[in-house]
């Protein structure tokens, strides 16, 4: 618990007093949402598996699996379980696409803009089928 606490602890705290673009914050926010549930995954099959060799150490491999950047791994669990579990998958989608527009934005020259966008707004248009 102590190698998934002091070290992401200490980083969020840098994290949220920086003046980045907040993508560092986003990824200590979902990681402290997966440590959460390992963390309660753990304590709850600590009562049953506890005594069986390897068990804590399968738990600090799965912590470092979450909190190292190399690994993403904070983020491939979020996706691909808390979000699907919360019901919030089409929100995560719409997320995502808000954060393409701003990654588009800033690297479009402005005049440019409504071009690009409509072109991109078509691609994702259904198109009507015909009869």
């Amino acid at each position: 618990v102590a190698m998934g606490t002091v070290y992401p602890m200490a980083a969020s705290t840098v994290a949220l007093t920086t003046k980045e673009d907040g993508a560092d914050d986003t990824f200590w926010l979902t990681y402290w949402s997966c440590f959460s549930l390992l963390f309660l995954a753990m304590d709850y099959l600590e009562n049953f598996v506890g005594q069986i060799r390897g068990f804590y150490s399968l738990c600090l491999a799965a912590t470092i699996y979450l909190f190292l950047p190399m690994f993403d791994g904070a983020n491939v669990v979020f996706r691909r379980v808390l979000v699907p579990l919360s019901g919030q998958y089409e929100n995560m989608l719409l997320h995502d696409a808000y954060l393409v527009r701003k990654d588009m934005e800033k690297k479009i020259p402005a005049n440019y803009h409504e071009t690009v966008f409509n072109k991109a707004a078509a691609v994702f248009t259904p198109k009507p089928k015909s009869s």
